[in-house]
């Protein structure tokens, strides 16, 4: 190669320059060969492309309107399960002739109840809770965007929801707006029957939600205005379009399956396995193939540019070429020999100099990243360990100030100092630093207050059994630790059992090592549950009965890799419906060797 570029410089200068032209005329067409080759080819693997791609965008849109559809779902449960709202009502319907102002007074009651509720939803523009026979009797809230839907509406509404046990109907009603030019605003209706615990009804919900609900979580399916999407409901009712609705075309959307061309319009469509809607978007091929072969003209002008440019360089720069190329070859060998100081010594103030002080920032560049990836890993285990740390926290307290909030409300209970007292114990203990180490003994306290509240509230038939030798009292370990491990007793061993609930947690000196045992006489769990939790390669995360992954018992295990590692680690011995033994093996830290994690 060097004795040619050699034999090159030795020609005549004119006829060189003849020569790179000739070379850059021949790269030309083959460039424009190419791209149109390119261009042809790509044209038809355009429509695939676009239709991953669109269908991703569908699914991730169809998942935020599951979130906002199960909102509406926990809103409307709030209402009609709420058991003061129930007592008012059934005593409103049994004393159809009691006073006025006893009247009133319960529903200001149930006005006050749900308006309460109804504060964490601003975007209802309608709640009304209707009697059997169709009138607001109970409650109504409307805003100036629609008015009360009338009888004829209600009985809409009452034809959609007979055929159901209490479940939530999504219609999509044109209710009267004085607002509107028209007279009329598309609103959303929500609507269930109310029934208590004994399945009986008695009363209706009907809930309002103008169409921006939707669209807000359609607006990446219809960027520029150029998107179009429909969303039906279960029964395949048209909720809301952004487009004008044509019958035959409607027809073909509601039934489609898969993704179909329409009129250079490309279709596709996707279902929610959690609220049964069908979400069918699509988009104009017709501006996006444009786009395209407006960029593709944008591309061969600028290869064109470019050729020509690089056809002007060689000429002027052929005469300079050859010895920054060769200190340009030496610092490279020198780099890929592991010298990263190696450094090329500028000669010229041309497009070579710019080469070679490029080469010698790279090369001081990666000698600096070598080092910053070095201490990057170093904090990575830090920060997954505090993620991990942040997850598990606020999850439990949130679960349990949950259930001692309704406990109190429906039971008055006269505990409440003591249960509250625990509680807080928890919560400041639970939120001390992740690098501050805690004892056993402080470890073994929060699992009292854990089991005491337990007891108190939920676990009338439980029987445990803490034993603690005193030569590890002291002995530091990492914090929360034994609180998920007893807490899947309670979520997953105990779930079926009724009475006879035993739970065994000990904690002992083995050899040099500090071994910590929780024992249930639960489900017990299979193998292939135990390879999950343990992180078994090839395994996925176990996940709860609501979808998500399961987080609790697993990431003490990850906790133990990140901080100890190996030998220290959680076993797990289980047999379905025997029980499980939960076995910690842990570095036996005495106060001496008092540190903070690392």
């Amino acid at each position: 190669m060097l004795s040619w570029i050699r034999n090159i410089i030795m020609i005549n200068r004119s006829f060189r320059v003849k020569l790179i032209l000739s070379l850059s005329i021949i790269i030309l067409l083959a460039f424009c060969l190419t791209g149109y080759l390119t261009y042809r080819y790509n044209l038809t693997l355009f429509e695939e492309e676009i239709s991953k791609q669109f269908t991703s965008t569908n699914e991730e849109a169809l998942a935020k309107l599951d979130l906002k559809v199960q909102e509406v779902v926990r809103i409307s449960q709030t209402v009609v399960f709420n058991p003061a709202i129930e007592k008012l009502i059934s005593r409103i319907n049994l004393n159809e002739s009691s006073d006025a102002f006893e009247r009133y007074f319960d529903k200001k009651q149930i006005e006050d109840q749900v308006y309460q509720l109804k504060s964490d939803a601003p975007y209802i523009t309608g709640m009304y809770l209707y009697d059997l026979n169709g009138n607001p009797s109970y409650f109504s809230y409307t805003t100036s965007a629609i008015n009360v839907p009338d009888e004829n509406v209600f009985k809409v509404i009452r034809s959609k929801i007979s055929d159901t046990s209490g479940d939530l109907v999504w219609i999509s009603v044109p209710l009267a707006s004085s607002i509107e030019p028209s007279g009329y605003r598309n609103t959303i209706i929500v609507a269930r029957f109310m029934k208590n615990s004994s399945l009986t009804t008695y009363g209706v919900l009907v809930m309002a939600f103008d169409e921006s609900f939707f669209s807000g979580s359609l607006k990446e399916l219809t960027k520029a205005g150029q998107g179009q999407v429909y969303l039906f409901n279960k029964n395949r009712e048209l909720l809301f379009t952004n487009s004008p609705v044509h019958l035959d075309q409607l027809s073909v959307l509601q039934n489609m399956n898969q993704t179909q061309l329409m009129e250079h319009h490309l279709y596709v469509q996707g279902e929610s396995e959690v609220t049964n809607f069908k979400l069918v978007s699509g988009t104009s091929l017709t501006e996006i193939q444009s786009r395209s072969r407006d960029l593709f003209r944008m591309i061969v002008y600028s290869g064109l540019v470019s050729i020509l440019l690089a056809s002007v360089l060689i000429v002027l720069s052929t005469g300079n070429l050859l010895r920054p190329l060769k200190d340009l070859m030496l610092g490279l060998r020198k780099v890929r020999s592991g010298d990263f100081d190696a450094r090329i010594e500028i000669r010229t103030h041309d497009e070579l100099a710019y080469m070679g002080e490029s080469f010698n920032a790279m090369a001081e560049q990666v000698g600096r990243l070598i080092k910053e990836v070095y201490l990057t890993q170093l904090s990575e285990k830090e920060a997954e360990l505090k993620a991990l740390q942040a997850q598990l926290n606020p999850h439990f307290l949130h679960n349990m100030f949950n259930e001692i909030y309704w406990k109190l409300y429906l039971q008055d209970e006269t505990e409440t100092a003591a249960l509250i007292a625990a509680i807080s114990e928890m919560l400041k203990y639970s939120l001390m630093p992740v690098r501050t180490l805690t004892t056993v003994k402080e470890e073994f306290q929060q699992i009292r207050n854990y089991l005491k509240i337990q007891k108190e509230l939920f676990e009338t038939d439980l029987e445990t059994i803490i034993q603690v030798d005193e030569d590890v009292m002291d002995v530091q370990v990492m914090r929360s630790l034994l609180q998920p491990l007893v807490e899947n007793v309670f979520m997953h061993a105990f779930r079926n059992m009724v009475s006879h609930k035993v739970l065994i947690i000990k904690a002992s000196r083995r050899d040099d090592f500090l071994e910590i045992e929780v024992t249930d006489n639960g489900c017990g769990m299979d193998e292939k549950a135990v390879s999950q939790i343990l992180g078994v390669q090839g395994s996925s995360l176990p996940h709860r009965t609501d979808g998500r992954e399961s987080l609790g018992v697993r990431s003490v295990v990850r906790r133990i890799e990140l901080v100890y590692g190996p030998p220290f680690r959680m076993e797990i011995s289980s047999l379905v419906g025997s029980g499980t033994n939960m076995r910690l093996i842990l570095p036996l830290l005495m106060n001496d060797e008092r540190r903070s994690l690392e």
